[in-house]
């Protein structure tokens, strides 16, 4: 473990340390986090520097540069309704002569907008595919000079619960500090409505992955929750976990609180938003797992062994349902 932070240190920086050295609830830590915004005046807060991948210096895009366009990113993929649509980011930084005066700007131009100016024949060229969405999030892959990279985009930010911004990078910060990385992937950074971590390939499998032990080993010594082994698309096919949420300190009722917790989130979803708000939770699929979620529970309180056999039972009666269906 790392020393304390220097007395002069950031306030930042000291919300980095203790994040570091324990899981952070979501409350504390967004309660660090408000603390250093109403203190600092400063309305966007950064964790961890950008991977050096993001970094373009020939046009100008630094770090400050790449941050400010992920926030712009996290309004369009939180706002993407397709799952599978794709788009071309360009960047960047030039001078410009305003009024007597030389400033610098950041142009972020959208290959579907109009034809490129010839002024971004050389830009930092950014691709963009949304992969998926969760109940609080979507989740975008990167793609920059042949290396793709996870962006998670959050719908609610001020959704203060074990999945979101407040719950989420807390746990990446963590899980990277003490190597997890064998199973799960690895965080890389964040801003407070948005998180960059590593891609996971179909390929990708645990004994290639040299550095780092399992979440497994670390759960056992931290007396973490176990991995939900229901949500299968949140694994790749050797059984490595995709996204990481939800992770806590095990405790008895911590189930049945998240459930009421969700019932709780729909409500308000539903009073702010409407029941349309509703419909990307009612596919099938989606009502399968919630339904296999809530028996697992009930009858085993969510152990391995029994998650499995109902798993195993509730894919046999899709498979003969499958087989009747005309």
């Amino acid at each position: 473990m790392s020393h304390r932070p220097p007395v002069n240190a950031s306030p930042l920086t000291s919300i980095l340390w203790q994040a570091q050295q324990e899981l952070l609830p979501p409350r504390q830590f967004y309660r660090l986090c408000q603390q250093v915004r109403q203190q600092s005046g400063q309305t966007r807060l950064y964790f961890h520097v950008p991977d050096s991948a993001f970094i373009d210096l020939n046009n100008g895009i630094g770090v400050r540069e790449i941050r400010r366009f992920l926030d712009h990113l996290a309004g369009y993929v939180g706002g993407t309704v397709q799952e599978g649509d794709r788009t071309t980011f360009y960047l960047k930084r030039v001078r410009l002569r305003l009024q007597h005066k030389t400033q610098t700007k950041l142009l972020i131009k959208n290959a579907g907008d109009s034809c490129l100016p010839p002024l971004f024949a050389q830009a930092m060229k950014i691709e963009v595919e949304i992969a998926g969405a969760g109940m609080i999030g979507r989740v975008a892959r990167l793609r920059i000079n042949g290396k793709d990279f996870a962006f998670k985009a959050f719908f609610d930010p001020d959704f203060v619960w074990q999945h979101g911004p407040w719950a989420e990078i807390p746990i990446g910060i963590r899980l990277k500090y003490c190597q997890v990385t064998k199973d799960v992937p690895e965080f890389l950074f964040s801003g407070l409505d948005w998180a960059v971590w590593e891609w996971i390939y179909p390929y990708t499998h645990p004994q290639s992955r040299k550095q780092g032990i399992t979440y497994q080993q670390f759960a056992q010594t931290e007396g973490l929750t176990k991995l939900n082994p229901l949500n299968r698309n949140n694994y790749n096919p050797h059984n490595i976990r995709l996204d990481p949420g939800g992770i806590q300190k095990a405790y008895w009722g911590r189930r049945f609180q998240d459930f009421f917790r969700s019932l709780l989130f729909y409500a308000r979803k539903v009073r702010r938003e409407g029941w349309k708000s509703l419909t990307p939770y009612l596919k099938p699929d989606k009502l399968r797992y919630l339904g296999v979620r809530l028996v697992s529970m009930l009858i085993s309180g969510g152990s391995p062994r029994a998650v499995s056999s109902i798993m195993t039972l509730a894919d046999r009666i899709d498979e003969e349902h499958k087989c009747k269906t005309p």
